[in-house]
């Protein structure tokens, strides 16, 4: 049993899978938003409206999470922290002129592959044909990817994108979702039909729906 969860664990998709902030905060988001509307539903000791005031709220606030995360990720953070990231490295043998964070990502999914699956593949497309490591090397990247078994690798555009990643998560989740969910969801929550107290006073059933977004 513990070889197969090891094999999991080291499986090079799962590690990547597990290095990635986007794939790793979409997944995390995605069963907040659905596990944690079931925990409150299961709590019978809270009565069903607020139960489901509170599921609903809660899912909705995860679902907000995950939009804003996807679109602010790849179009802002993501794009500029690479730009930027590039002017600053302009040059340098660690940082190739890649287009591009899209470019990069592109490249980089390639070098995972094996050299038999690189070959034909549709993201060769996407990389350009005259983009090299640096100035010295005889061989574009594409032809590098067409050709060897290990081609050329660039931690530090990976760690680039990463960290864009991060600040993109903490200032996305913790600050604009949070002051977002303030002006848009008890609107919509109204025009979904729900009341805050509808079978207590309000101030009995806030106290209510925090106790069990705290437990969930």
């Amino acid at each position: 049993m513990l070889d197969k969860v090891a094999n999991i664990l080291l499986n090079p998709q799962f590690v990547n899978f597990a290095n990635n902030t986007k794939y790793t905060v979409t997944t995390e988001s995605f069963f907040k938003a659905t596990g944690r509307p079931a925990a409150i539903m299961l709590d019978k000791k809270v009565d069903l409206d607020t139960r489901k005031y509170a599921a609903t709220k809660e899912g909705l606030y995860q679902t907000l999470c995950v939009a804003i995360y996807l679109t602010m990720i790849p179009f802002i953070f993501q794009k500029y922290g690479f730009k930027y990231a590039q002017k600053f490295m302009k040059g340098d043998k660690d940082f190739p002129a890649f287009r591009d964070a899209k470019e990069f990502l592109n490249y980089e999914k390639l070098t995972k592959m094996e050299l038999h699956e690189r070959k034909g593949h549709k993201l060769l497309a996407k990389i350009s044909d005259t983009l090299k490591a640096n100035e010295d090397d005889k061989l574009t990247l594409k032809e590098h990817l067409l050709n060897d078994e290990k081609p050329p690798k660039f931690p530090f555009p990976k760690g680039v994108i990463e960290l864009s990643n991060l600040v993109g998560t903490v200032i996305g989740l913790a600050w604009i979702a949070s002051e977002l969910s303030n002006h848009i969801l008890h609107p919509i929550m109204s025009c979904l039909g729900f009341k805050q107290n509808a079978k207590c006073n309000e101030s009995d059933n806030s106290a209510k729906v925090k106790k069990l977004e705290e437990v969930a």
